[in-house]
C-alpha cells in the first residue's frame, strides 16, 4: 500500500516510527502482497482516526477523468483483529453491514494481513462503469457502480428513477 498525502481528510498523517511493531508487520505484510497485485492504480494512505483508536488503512477508487472520488474502503487494525468495510463517513467510520463487504476478523498479524490484502484486492480488481443519462433541465446525471454487481459508489446530478434507459455506459475502471 503507497502512503500518499493527497485527499487526505480526517486520517492524521503517521511517521513509521509512531506505529508499534504490530502495526508495522502488518503494514509491511500488506505492501508485499500489493506488491503482485495486477489491478489499476488506486490510492491509498495508512495513519489513525481522529480518535487515534486503530492503525488505519484506506484505499479510494476514483474517476481521475472527473476528478471524483466514487468510494472509500478501510481497515482499521487493533493487533489481534480487525473491522474491514466501506467508508461511511470523514472519521472512517464502517457500514458494518455485509452488502457493503464489511467483516470482522481476528487472528495473528500475518493472518490478519492476508485477509485484508486478499479483500483490498479483490475490490480493486472489480470493474466501474459511468452511466450517464440524457441532461435534464440543463443538467447532467450520472452515477458510477461495480459493473459486475450494479451496487452504485457515487451519484451526480438528479438520476432518473423507474428504470429509465441510461444513454452511456462507460468504463471507469477494467
Amino acid at each position: 500500500m503507497n502512503d500518499t498525502s493527497g485527499g487526505q481528510r480526517t486520517a492524521r498523517r503517521e511517521e513509521p516510527w509512531d506505529f508499534d511493531g504490530a502495526e508495522l508487520a502488518f503494514l509491511a505484510a500488506l505492501r508485499a502482497r500489493a506488491a503482485d497485485w495486477q489491478v489499476p492504480w488506486a490510492p491509498s494512505q495508512v495513519g489513525r482516526p481522529e480518535d487515534e483508536s486503530s492503525f488505519l488503512v484506506h484505499v479510494s477508487l476514483l474517476d481521475e477523468a472527473r476528478r471524483l472520488v466514487l468510494a472509500e474502503w478501510a481497515v482499521h487494525f487493533h493487533g489481534t483483529h480487525v473491522l474491514a468495510g466501506k467508508v461511511c463517513d470523514q472519521l472512517f467510520n464502517l457500514h458494518e453491514s455485509p452488502e457493503h463487504g464489511f467483516f470482522r476478523a481476528s487472528g495473528t498479524v500475518e493472518e490478519l494481513a492476508e485477509r485484508c490484502a486478499d479483500w483490498f484486492e479483490s475490490l480493486l480488481s472489480r470493474p466501474v462503469v459511468r452511466v450517464e443519462w440524457p441532461f435534464k433541465d440543463g443538467k447532467p446525471a450520472s452515477h458510477w457502480e461495480f459493473a459486475d454487481t450494479g451496487e452504485i459508489l457515487a451519484t451526480r446530478g438528479s438520476v432518473p428513477a423507474g428504470g429509465s434507459s441510461p444513454a452511456h455506459r462507460l468504463p471507469v475502471r477494467p
